[in-house]
């Protein structure tokens, strides 16, 4: 915290509202536009003031071709599993397979397993495919799918040695994930599905930074976490410095250590859900 900033815990006393623990907050949310409102809503019931600062957007991949021929091979049966990692992937894939089948696709989709990284993912696979995934993992994060994936004991496939995997992902992903199936013995195809790119639009963070006027800033991925350096500018970065961050996962925090922000809220469970239940146990911490 800057010399002349008053703490946090002066700034915002304790909420006489228990249902609005961030009375007075102000939260950055720096997530694609188009995703930001779900969270800000969120911060609002909590009492707290979002500042939405959107740091990436998601754009069409360089060639639908190479993802619309797989996606033929994904009707003709070729794959044994699909795997998703991002409600974003989920959509594009559901606005080609519509093109290539029609509004529903889960009828043309021969029989496979999809496999998703969260809930969210999961949830949006039943909504928009009309399929329901055969895995989830316990944990979050690509490491931990590929894990469940890769099991010697996994029914009915014991593990994944010759399955056939059909990837759909960002051009950004980790490749993580891909190097562990393949380790595990599938046979992968990844596409890219979409792009991350940088974002415009968003309040003038860097005057609000100046002013001392935030409180947090939320981060829900590594790519919001480079996207927001490269946009803020040394100097609103180094403002940046002063106040608190807030990671949804372990991952989103490492890559915010390795920008020198470093992460005093962590979520232990990595939604959305369990970002703003870490910041409200922070919040808790300050009125001990």
């Amino acid at each position: 915290m800057s010399a002349d900033r008053t703490p946090l815990s002066e700034q915002n006393p304790p909420s006489a509202d228990p249902s609005r623990p961030l009375q007075g907050w102000r939260v950055v949310v720096t997530r694609s536009e188009d995703r930001a409102d779900g969270l800000a809503d969120q911060l609002r019931t909590l009492g707290a003031e979002p500042i939405v600062y959107p740091t990436i957007m998601f754009a069409p991949p360089e060639d639908w071709g190479l993802v619309d021929a797989a996606l033929q091979r994904l009707l003709a049966g070729a794959y044994d599993w699909l795997v998703l990692t991002s409600v974003t992937a989920v959509q594009a894939v559901q606005e080609r397979l519509a093109m290539l089948t029609g509004p529903a696709p889960a009828a043309a989709i021969p029989r496979l397993r999809i496999a998703t990284v969260g809930p969210a993912t999961a949830a949006a696979c039943t909504e928009a495919l009309g399929l329901s995934p055969a895995l989830v993992p316990e944990k979050f994060v690509a490491e931990a799918l590929a894990e469940a994936l890769t099991a010697p004991d996994r029914a009915p496939h014991q593990g994944l040695q010759g399955q056939r995997i059909l990837l759909a992902n960002a051009d950004l992903a980790r490749p993580k994930l891909e190097e562990m199936l393949r380790a595990g013995g599938a046979l992968v195809e990844r596409v890219v599905v979409y792009r991350t790119v940088p974002a415009r639009g968003g309040v003038d963070l860097p005057a609000l930074l100046a002013q001392g006027q935030v409180d947090v800033i939320t981060f829900t991925s590594g790519s919001t976490v480079r996207y927001f350096v490269d946009r803020i500018g040394p100097a609103a970065l180094s403002a940046a410095h002063q106040v608190l961050i807030a990671c949804i996962g372990p991952i989103t925090a490492e890559a915010a250590q390795a920008v020198g922000l470093t992460p005093t809220i962590v979520a232990r469970s990595f939604t959305e859900a369990g970002l703003l239940e870490a910041l409200v146990e922070y919040v808790h911490t300050l009125e001990r």
